[in-house]
């Protein structure tokens, strides 16, 4: 029987789903056009990381009855609501100062995941999709803290890379997640988890 961690996976497998579906749009859009306008794509990295942000705290909030850490999984989340809102509403003007705040944001995302994905270990065996998404999450926040506007279309494009494969992983776990065993209606879980 799956953990408390692992059902709070199961029961969100959906918004897996979604940032899977909106990340992998975003690669291939980045992928696609590189050498398009940066505004265009700052935008659209904007729009990814305010969905991805919404979707965590929308997470957070239905589940914070579960766990007295339910704030590990809502401040990531506000802090992107807040990044894309920026983003979407001033790009060129924020364009730097964005990309320096996804890339924190990316690191501290992914840290989550990793955490969570070690955590998660403990209740289902064998599972190693949730740590590689927070690896890919780490890669592309260092992507965008080393080069974050000097390589222009490479950069737009390695960009691309690393969200479609982030996309990719979110879309397996969504769907991997969902086919874990449910938890006996009877068990409570423990109150504390994440």
């Amino acid at each position: 029987m799956p953990g408390v961690l692992a059902s709070l996976y199961q029961r969100t497998w959906w918004s897996l789903l979604i940032r899977g579906l909106v990340a992998v749009l975003f690669g291939i859009l980045a992928i696609t056009w590189p050498d398009r306008i940066l505004e265009f794509i700052v935008t659209l990295l904007g729009i990814f990381v305010l969905v991805v942000g919404i979707l965590a705290t929308v997470g957070a909030l239905m589940h914070r009855s579960a766990s007295r850490r339910w704030l590990l999984v809502l401040i990531p989340g506000l802090i992107g609501i807040i990044i894309g809102i920026i983003t979407v509403a001033w790009p060129a003007v924020f364009t730097v100062v964005i990309f320096y705040l996804i890339a924190v944001w990316a690191l501290v995302y992914g840290g989550i995941e990793i955490n969570n994905a070690i955590r998660l270990r403990k209740d289902v065996h064998g599972e190693w999709m949730p740590i590689l998404v927070g690896v890919v999450s780490v890669i592309f926040g260092i992507v965008l803290l080393v080069k974050p506007l000097t390589a222009g279309a490479v950069v737009t494009w390695v960009i691309g890379l690393c969200v479609l494969v982030l996309g990719v992983l979110w879309l397996i776990l969504a769907f991997r997640a969902r086919k874990w065993q449910q938890p006996a209606a009877s068990e409570k879980p423990p109150p504390d988890v994440l």
